[in-house]
């Protein structure tokens, strides 16, 4: 076998275990958060050998942040895929948009939200981290389109923001709860497309009269 052909090989090896500890990462600290979570209990989850978080990603935090970035780089991937569609339509139509989009992702990717609920209850580095590299973009690009079609006030656009959040995602996140009560799967496309309607009216009809 030929030295190039071993190395890549290797290469593939290496990106699938990194693939396995960011899968479980992801998983595992959104639904326990940073604290409930060993680093032996990352590599069982991904079913990698002891020792390989630290050869891939030096220690927990290393892997914490890496999971929080490739959840919020979704996002933010899905976002600028979107750009120019964005660009054509008017001020009530853009926020109209991002509201269904929010709805949209939080359906698909409920461990966002999840991250953010386990993070943002109190003052620690990671949710430092969280704000300095991913939420205070998110949040300046939504107030100034936000304040000035709504004609919000910077307190206003703050209440908005966490209406935005918590309805958008809360049904999806506690999926299991949403099924036990209501006998609903809160994923199924119906339900998603339904919950965004009634978000677009929530927030943007209160504000257009």
């Amino acid at each position: 076998m030929s030295t190039k052909i071993t190395k890549r090989r290797t290469q593939e090896r290496t990106e699938q275990t990194r693939t396995k500890l960011l899968d479980a990462a992801v998983h595992l600290f959104s639904e326990q958060g940073f604290e409930g979570i060993s680093i032996r209990d990352l590599e069982k989850a991904a079913s990698v050998q002891r020792g390989l978080l630290a050869y891939h990603f030096e220690d927990k935090e290393t892997l914490w942040k890496a999971a929080a970035d490739r959840t919020f780089g979704l996002m933010s991937d899905e976002v600028d895929a979107r750009v120019d569609i964005l660009r054509d339509l008017s001020e009530q139509e853009r926020i109209a948009a991002m509201i269904r989009f929010y709805v949209r992702f939080s359906a698909r990717h409920p461990e966002l939200s999840r991250l953010l609920s386990q993070e943002g209850r109190q003052d620690s580095w990671r949710i430092q981290y969280l704000v300095e590299h991913h939420v205070s973009r998110i949040t300046a690009a939504l107030e100034k389109p936000v304040r000035a079609a709504l004609n919000l006030n910077r307190e206003e656009f703050t209440h908005w923001f966490y209406m935005l959040v918590g309805a958008a995602s809360t049904i999806f996140s506690h999926s299991p709860e949403c099924q036990i009560l209501f006998g609903v799967d809160s994923r199924q496309e119906k339900i998603v497309s339904a919950h965004a309607d009634m978000l677009v009216t929530m927030l943007m009809e209160p504000f257009s009269k």
